[in-house]
């Protein structure tokens, strides 16, 4: 009688644990079609260097081999991390501004990433990244415009433009 206890215990004890191991299964995270857009419209960017302004954009600075990341056009929060091998830090301009203010050596600053445009209309959508000089005051860089297109359950580059800033 008494093992018949033990071993009903030790059941409802398994059966607990088990339901509660069930909740804390890994839940694969589910990309939104913006943040495929915008993975695609980087890639395509930095794939052979389609984006003139690239290796400014690459620079070592204080955040080493991370590319500085902004945008105007859409949130902070929904831009990427990391792309890839690509690591971005996601400031605004005023944070990147106040930045390089306290940098002497003006050799060493970086171009930033920036979202110009993201535009969705009914054939797909149009994304313009720049490279841009974190001061003002100085040009250079290079700017994309790529339209991409969703084909099924994926997204394409159907066209892509690029020129240099001087």
């Amino acid at each position: 009688m008494m093992n018949s206890i033990k071993i009903c215990i030790a059941f409802v004890i398994t059966s607990i644990f088990s339901y509660q191991n069930v909740d804390k299964a890994p839940v694969a995270k589910i990309k939104s079609d913006t943040a495929l857009v915008l993975d695609l419209a980087i890639r395509t960017a930095f794939h052979h260097e389609n984006l003139p302004g690239i290796a400014a954009l690459k620079k070592h600075y204080h955040f080493g081999d991370t590319i500085l990341f902004s945008s105007d056009t859409v949130p902070l929060s929904i831009l990427p991390k990391r792309v890839d091998s690509l690591k971005f830090k996601v400031l605004s301009r005023k944070e990147m501004v106040l930045l390089m203010q306290t940098e002497s050596d003006l050799r060493r600053i970086p171009n930033f990433l920036n979202i110009e445009a993201f535009e969705k209309n009914d054939t797909g959508y149009y994304v313009s990244l720049e490279s841009l000089n974190c001061l003002a005051s100085f040009d250079g860089g290079g700017k994309i415009g790529i339209y991409i297109a969703k084909k099924n359950d994926s997204f394409v580059v159907i066209k892509k433009m690029s020129s240099s800033i001087n």
